[in-house]
């Protein structure tokens, strides 16, 4: 089959405008990204500074200025060993990962610098604590924030060809087109019946009047999408010197695969994956589970008044009770008693059935979702409570006594167990949880096939920073409060 070009970027491909901008695209990343990291570095630690000066008038603030550049300097260096910029291609979870191994071994060094000077001029070491967590947090938010920026003023994203066999070339350059904050922006799409016809070893020939070196000048990223022999594909690239393509990403037939369940491992110079499934490991479900509690005893001061305000205004908007329980499957299948505040009035089964008996229309949606967008049975104080799932709060009673956990796949009913099919048994290996994937990537605006796609990529490539990352986004989410109802 000759090679046929799906899309391609006409902006990119009509002028030399476009070697110039970008020759340069990598360079306004990286200094976006480096200004980024500089407001959350000099943020998190003016605050405290400001903060300790006023609760300490021997503190002269003014002596901390001149060390706040080298500072500056030693964070821009971890993070740039870290390859964080423009950290395009590690993916959030493992980014996250990074800053904060970086900002934690760059804290840990001026803590110890601190206590080895002993100088007038050296950090507080409240300061240096109040400092280091304040970075953990900023750093990722603001990070997303300036991403948002880059993409809004049109320069976020590397230049990058999608080649492959099937439809699989088309799905991923549509995929990248939507999505951004990625970092990879497809300029080319090729369909060809093989790989070979595109990047031809040595001892074959190309496809007749094809020319890769035409449309792949000035793209030092490949993406391969072979339909079958990943590996052989790879091969075909390396042997070829009609690229000149500085990084190759091929990829898997499996999208819900994800890096963290394999592990390259070099044994006896032939590559090997070691598959690993860590959410199902005894020490690392020992680390969740405290994880878990931990966060739970760190909120009860700002969770125990919301409860009793929400409680309040529950009883106060609309009769019956305040609580809602509802029996959902969890682990391995066994049946847990779900608990949440009441957002619907009394008989909202009754009022369902009437509802949808009248409309063919929202049937289909029930049938499709298990959710309707405007469900006639919510109250007022429902409503505000399920766009900002603070009806979620009593599930807590459930993560202590771990029939849930914070995070996970969200918890069914047994009416949806066949929906998920063969995907069940991965869904049931693990927890439900009160906030997950499905939480942060849409919410019930995804339909009910991406659901179940998030809740085995979640259990399938789980890490304790996976989650981490899932709670901070799900308090942007929550603030957005969109695709909620």
């Amino acid at each position: 089959m000759q090679p046929v070009i799906l899309e391609k970027d006409i902006s990119f491909y009509s002028d030399h405008k476009r070697s110039i901008f970008f020759s340069h695209r990598r360079a306004l990343m990286v200094y976006f990204m480096i200004l980024s990291d500089i407001l959350s570095i000099s943020i998190s630690m003016g605050l405290p500074l400001w903060g300790w000066s006023k609760l300490r008038s021997d503190l002269i603030i003014n002596n901390y200025e001149p060390l706040l550049i080298p500072v500056v300097i030693l964070f821009l260096g971890i993070y740039l060993l870290s390859g964080l910029y423009p950290a395009i291609g590690i993916g959030p979870v493992e980014e996250l990962r990074r800053l904060s191994m970086g900002t934690s071994l760059g804290m840990l060094s001026l803590m110890g610098l601190s206590f080895y000077v002993r100088s007038d001029t050296s950090w507080s070491r409240a300061v240096l604590a109040l400092t280091w967590i304040f970075m953990l947090f900023s750093m990722p938010l603001v990070r997303k924030v300036f991403r948002r920026m880059a993409v809004w003023f049109g320069f976020w994203g590397l230049p990058v060809v999608v080649v492959g066999e099937g439809d699989g070339p088309l799905h991923i350059y549509n995929n990248l087109r939507r999505n951004r904050l990625i970092g990879f922006w497809p300029v080319l799409c090729v369909k060809a019946g093989s790989i070979q016809s595109i990047f031809p070893r040595p001892v074959e020939s190309a496809a007749p009047g094809w020319s890769g070196k035409t449309f792949f000048q000035g793209v030092d990223i490949a993406i391969i999408v072979p339909q079958e022999a990943p590996l052989g594909a790879m091969k075909n690239i390396l042997l070829d010197r009609s690229h000149l393509f500085k990084r190759v990403i091929i990829m898997f037939d499996e999208a819900s695969v994800g890096s963290l369940w394999f592990t390259p491992i070099n044994l006896a110079e032939q590559l090997g994956l070691e598959v690993s499934h860590q959410l199902i490991d005894n020490t690392q479900q020992t680390i969740k589970r405290l994880v878990d509690l931990a966060l739970i005893v760190v909120s009860l001061p700002l969770v125990l008044p919301a409860l009793g305000v929400i409680a309040l205004a529950i009883k106060l908007d609309s009769k019956g009770p305040i609580f809602y329980s509802q029996n959902r499957v969890g682990h391995n299948g066994k049946e847990v008693r779900m608990w949440k505040f009441r957002s619907m009035v009394m008989d909202a089964e009754q009022v369902l059935s009437a509802y949808l008996a009248q409309d063919e229309k929202l049937r289909t949606e029930w049938q499709l979702n298990f959710k309707l967008k405007h469900d006639p049975r919510v109250t007022r104080v429902g409503n505000f409570l399920r766009r900002t799932s603070l009806d979620e709060l009593p599930q807590i009673w459930n993560v202590v006594r771990r029939e849930m956990s914070l995070i996970g796949p969200r918890p069914i009913t047994a009416d949806e167990i066949s929906l998920y099919g063969d995907d069940y048994y991965i869904y049931q290996q693990v927890l439900p949880g009160m906030t997950g994937m499905w939480q942060i990537s849409g919410r019930n605006d995804l339909s009910y096939q991406e659901r179940i796609s998030l809740d085995v990529y979640y259990v399938q490539n789980w890490s304790i920073w996976l989650d981490i990352h899932i709670l901070l986004h799900t308090v942007i989410v929550l603030l957005r409060a969109k695709g909620a109802y």
